[in-house]
Order: structure tokens, then C-alpha cells, then sequence
């Protein structure tokens, strides 16, 4: 699988006022993001000779984070298509270990409810502001979101697949016009680039993260459900037969409510034992 370390932010775009000469983009949604060396060595289309009227020291910050978000973007981009790739290579892994397809609950007319996400924290501690008391629990069990009615089964395409985007040049005036902006802009493009390429993994490692809380929560009600330790949802269908008028008309129009949610049972004595 894929690996994904610490936070990094994606420096902001000041810049992003000034009129841009060259929208288009290096690279679009359609197309296999470029390398970093494509964002050190670009160059505009159309180089003016005339030098740029900003101030000395505006401009050199300026070029900075034009370099720093154009690397950001361009790592971001290209790290997303990369992880988009391997996801690819194990989509019929994935398909199997998240199968949700099979956690789904029958209900009438032919829809299905979605069973609760149910989070659940071990050796659990609690001690008030004051100091004066504590509670300790071996199992805190929370329904972070409850059953519902749905038509087919979610995928972990949902969680996991993103779309990298276009990464379009900066305007050409904060594009580099000497060696000494050259060698300046390649080094905020490269630093900007690694920001992007671990913003991307950490965006992936979140998306992952929703992902297992989402599909265990769903395998772990079932398994407490079995064990008589959460109660099932009850869904109401109502016929309503023919319904409407003017200009539309409903033949066999039926309403499907869920009408009682899963709640836990705190009694002990209705539990049963969970089977080995």
C-alpha cells in the first residue's frame, strides 16, 4: 500500500491577482502530470526583453511563491496521479477488502439500508477540570452515523480516487529574466514541489483513514448486531397506489421510511457470545 507521513501546507498564492499571460495549462486532468524538471526549466512562450518594473525586493518575493505554489501544484498533481495509478493496479484487491456491497441490509421494494458506522475506543479515561473525579471505562462504543436507506452499495472509489487537475505557469512577469532569478526559481519551484508531492500523500493517508473508520464501523455494527448488543433498523413501507395528477401520475407509488433506528442495548443478560 501506500505510505503517507506528517502534515505539509501548500504555500498561498499571492500572486494570484496579477493578470496571467499564458493560461494554459502545463498540464490538465486528461493527461499524465510532468516532472519537476519541466516546472525548474519553463520558460514562457512569448519572453519579453523589456525587465520588470516591480521593485527589487517586491519582486523577488514575488517570484518566490510563484516558483514555491507552482511547484506545490505541479508535486500535488503529479503525486495524485501516481497514487491514482497504483490504485489502479490493485483495484480488484481493494474490491475485495472493501466489499460493502455485502454489509447492506435488505429493505422493501427492492432498496437497501446502509448499516451505522459504530466507532469504538478501548481502556477509555475521563477526568473532570477539577480534578475530583475520573471515569475508566474497558469499551466506549459511539454510532457515528446511523443507518440509512441508499439504492446500491458506496466503493472505495468514493473515498480514495481524486482527479489531479491542471497546473497552469505563473504570469511571465514572475517568471525568472537572469541567471541569478533562474537559480532562485529553481530552488522554490523544487522546494514547492516536495510540499505538493507530501500534501499528496497525506491528503491519501486522510482519504484511507475515512475510508477503514467508514467500513470497519459497518463490520463491527453487524458483528455487535449478532451479538444482540445493537438493535436493527425497522423500515415502514406505505402503499400509496396511484398518486398525482395534472401532468405527472405515479402507478404503484410506495414510500419506504426508516422508522426506528439502531440504538445500543445496554442490557448484558440479552447479549449473546460473539461465534469463534
Amino acid at each position: 500500500m501506500i505510505l503517507a507521513a506528517g502534515l505539509c501546507g501548500v504555500p498561498s498564492v499571492s500572486y494570484a491577482q496579477l493578470m496571467v499571460d499564458n493560461d494554459e495549462p502545463i498540464t490538465d486532468a486528461s493527461q499524465e502530470p510532468v516532472g519537476v524538471d519541466v516546472l525548474v526549466n519553463y520558460k514562457p512562450k512569448n519572453v519579453s526583453k523589456e525587465k520588470s518594473t516591480l521593485p527589487l525586493d517586491i519582486r523577488a518575493d514575488a517570484l518566490k511563491e510563484a516558483a514555491l505554489s507552482f511547484g506545490a501544484r505541479g508535486g500535488l498533481a503529479r503525486r495524485t496521479y501516481e497514487i491514482r495509478q497504483q490504485l489502479d493496479l490493485r483495484s480488484r484487491y481493494l474490491d475485495k477488502v472493501f466489499n460493502f456491497n455485502q454489509l447492506l441490509i435488505a429493505a422493501p421494494s427492492g432498496l437497501l439500508i446502509e448499516p451505522p458506522v459504530i466507532t469504538e475506543s478501548m481502556n477509555a479515561m475521563l477526568i473532570d477540570t477539577e480534578g475530583q473525579e475520573a471515569a475508566v471505562s474497558d469499551r466506549i462504543y459511539n454510532i457515528i452515523k446511523n443507518a440509512r436507506i441508499v439504492s446500491t452499495a458506496r466503493t472505495w472509489h468514493e473515498y480514495l480516487e481524486r482527479e489531479w487537475g491542471e497546473v497552469t505557469p505563473p504570469p511571465d512577469i514572475l517568471t525568472p529574466q537572469d541567471d541569478e532569478e533562474r537559480r532562485v526559481w529553481k530552488e522554490y519551484v523544487n522546494k514547492g514541489w516536495e510540499f505538493g508531492y507530501q500534501q499528496a500523500d497525506d491528503i491519501f493517508a486522510d482519504d484511507l483513514a475515512k475510508l477503514t473508520t467508514s467500513y470497519e464501523g459497518m463490520v463491527r455494527y453487524r458483528t455487535l448486531l449478532a451479538q444482540g448488543m445493537v438493535s436493527p433498523p425497522y423500515a415502514l413501507q406505505v402503499d400509496r397506489g396511484i398518486t398525482g395528477g395534472g401532468s405527472e401520475m405515479k402507478i404503484g407509488d410506495r414510500a419506504i421510511q426508516i422508522t426506528g433506528v439502531p440504538e445500543f442495548v445496554p442490557g448484558s443478560d440479552l447479549w449473546k457470545p460473539a461465534n469463534r
